[in-house]
């Protein structure tokens, strides 16, 4: 893997030669610069027009606080290493200091189980906190859900609320103002000056918050950390 100099900034990228593209594509997959072009001078030409975009978004990248990288993962906003402890029981996940140890058979199992464990902490956490909000707004309770996808939680017109599994990876403050917002949406459905209302009424802070939340990478696959 290469780097590339701009600025104040050593870029590492890598060069994807595909002949039969027409374009040349640029995008960033973690920290890592992928151009996809026809041929190696047409990237270095592509690079060196977009030099100003290259650096504003490597910026923005390197900036972004990731949910989980390598052996390590955030949970409630703190640094935990993850260490796979072999195991023919049943999985098990401890916690341990700043450790997450996953009793687990293998890496595979180790993995399915921490994903497990994480979709419970966030149901944990949100599900009385949907119950506590609701009742403030006075609405019906709606169908709370868990799951993988690239949005922080949605909430939809049959009263149903769904949350990311990983929600519970984020500092507790930023877990309250989403379910805070998306408690808000049973009331309005949109994102109207009467919708932020209600979530100001649900939490005060949501301005600073929702800022602070866009420090975080929402851009969440499927776990694999442990091996």
């Amino acid at each position: 893997m290469d780097s590339i100099r701009i600025g104040d900034q050593s870029i590492p990228y890598v060069f994807v030669e595909k002949p039969w593209v027409r374009n040349t594509y640029m995008k960033f997959d973690d920290q890592k610069l992928i151009v996809t072009a026809s041929s190696f001078a047409k990237a270095v030409n592509v690079v060196n027009k977009h030099k100003g975009w290259i650096y504003k978004h490597y910026s923005q990248v390197k900036s972004t606080i990731r949910l989980f990288r390598h052996s390590s993962i955030l949970f409630n906003g703190s640094i935990y290493d993850v260490q796979h402890v072999p195991a023919n029981q049943r999985a098990r996940i401890d916690i341990m200091q700043n450790m997450i140890l996953v009793n687990a058979k293998d890496a595979q199992a180790a993995n399915r189980a921490l994903d497990k464990w994480l979709a419970l902490q966030t149901a944990l956490f949100t599900n009385p906190l949907v119950t506590e909000k609701v009742r403030m707004l006075g609405r019906e309770m709606p169908d709370t859900r868990t799951r993988r996808f690239a949005k922080w939680g949605v909430c939809k017109s049959n009263n149903t609320i769904t949350f990311n599994a990983y929600l519970c990876m984020l500092p507790r403050r930023l877990q309250e103002y989403i379910v805070s917002h998306e408690v808000a949406h049973l009331s309005q459905m949109n994102h109207s000056r009467k919708f932020w209302e209600v979530v100001y009424g649900l939490c005060p802070d949501y301005r600073s918050l929702r800022k602070e939340l866009r420090n975080y990478d929402s851009r969440i696959g499927r776990l694999s950390t442990v091996s």
